[in-house]
């Protein structure tokens, strides 16, 4: 029951249809929503944790330390337990890490599919109090696109996306933080690279929403299409049209497809473009750090750790790269969703209307009029100055032609 694309403004903004989001979806369960935000922080706190581990380690591999190793300048091991203390300190944490990342996955299937539930139910009650003038004059496939695919999207969006684009942007930060402990001069070199990132972000972010929005229209023509041949299958046969309705089906196809491409394009492409600008960081770093080695100013560790740290930072960022384009893709489908649900229906029940007495009763109509579309010059109405009188124990048959009145 998607209404056209113009009625979703993609300029609407962001704020309310988050706070929407939130209350009608999101809000629903908030056990699970903010447990799998925490264990995103915790496993993306402790990814940075174990990279900057390897610095003590590689350093007494290579025996530039020997004495006691101090993390973060906060907690100390002795020298004579750095051999023990280290790989269990990573092991522990890497199975903790392994732990929060499966609760993780585990709580964002059940949120995200319980919130397409939630979306599909009030889409389909929606449709089934919809006016019978709204029924018949939108096809069933925009309602077949709305509930599998733009239902879909939504989820895709807000529960895998919003997690894994916070647990992302958490190990970017710590990532960033661990590597600021180790040269600050370096970490800074590599922040050069965020607003060319930025602006990369934007750009195919844009592509990415236009592309979604051409993708749901054809959704529903082609779902409205193939309803249509197999309803009127037995005609097209009768007509000898299956070449017409193929060619027909083929064409709605090939313009879905190409907008389908062209959003993949965008969340393939961008992740690229993220890499050469990470890639030329790579490089400087390398260039400041062989020249801060030679000076005895950096560590065999301290380097290994610091690239390590850059390379995951790397990887963080490219995936909230392509997160971005997710979430935009699913703000377009929210707010269609959205602008199909907030149709009311015209004919509703009369809030003062009186309870009628038990017993025999009446019923009497008194020159009653309706239309469906009485803002509408040409909408003939479907009664018009109709009395009728019932009796308590009276029949009365209603008689004419099919779309003439009688159910209303």
């Amino acid at each position: 029951m998607t209404v056209p694309t113009h009625h979703a403004d993609a300029r609407e903004p962001l704020r309310p249809l988050l706070a929407r989001i939130w209350r009608e979806y999101l809000s629903r369960h908030k056990p699970a929503f903010f447990t799998s935000m925490l264990l995103a922080g915790v496993s993306g706190g402790l990814t940075a944790l174990l990279l900057k581990f390897l610095e003590p380690a590689i350093d007494l591999l290579f025996g530039q330390h020997q004495g006691p190793v101090t993390i973060w300048k906060t907690v100390t091991i002795p020298a004579d337990k750095v051999l023990i203390a280290i790989p269990l300190f990573i092991i522990v944490v890497a199975v903790i890490r392994s732990l929060s990342m499966a609760g993780q996955a585990a709580l964002v299937n059940r949120l995200g599919h319980g919130i397409v539930g939630d979306i599909q139910k009030q889409l389909f009650s929606g449709m089934i109090r919809a006016d019978l003038s709204r029924l018949r004059s939108q096809h069933s496939g925009t309602f077949v696109s709305s509930v599998l695919f733009d239902a879909n999207l939504v989820r895709e969006a807000f529960t895998s996306g919003v997690v894994n684009y916070t647990q992302n942007a958490l190990m970017l930060l710590g990532v960033i933080i661990a590597m600021g402990f180790i040269d600050l001069p370096l970490t800074l070199i590599v922040l050069l690279g965020v607003p060319v990132v930025s602006w990369i972000i934007r750009r195919f972010g844009k592509k990415s929403r236009k592309a979604a929005r051409g993708a749901m229209v054809e959704t529903e023509a082609l779902s409205s299409a193939l309803m249509e041949n197999l309803d009127g299958v037995r005609v097209i046969k009768i007509e000898n049209r299956e070449a017409a309705e193929e060619a027909r089906v083929s064409t709605v196809i090939d313009r879905r497809q190409r907008h389908v491409i062209k959003g993949a394009d965008s969340r393939a492409f961008s992740g690229p473009a993220s890499d050469i600008v990470a890639y030329a960081v790579v490089a400087a770093v390398m260039a400041y750090a062989g020249w801060s080695a030679s000076q005895g100013q950096m560590t065999v560790g301290a380097f290994a750790s610091f690239i390590g740290m850059l390379l995951l930072a790397g990887q963080a960022l490219r995936q909230v790269t392509n997160l971005t384009t997710v979430l935009s893709e699913g703000f377009t489908a929210a707010r269609r969703l959205f602008a199909a649900l907030d149709i009311e229906p015209e004919i509703r029940e009369a809030s003062d209307a009186a309870e009628v007495a038990p017993g025999p009763v009446t019923v009497a109509l008194e020159r009653v009029c309706f239309a469906y579309r009485a803002d509408e010059e040409r909408s003939a109405p479907t009664l018009s100055d109709v009395s009728l009188h019932v009796a308590p124990g009276e029949t009365i048959a209603l008689v004419g032609p099919s779309g003439g009145g009688k159910s209303t």
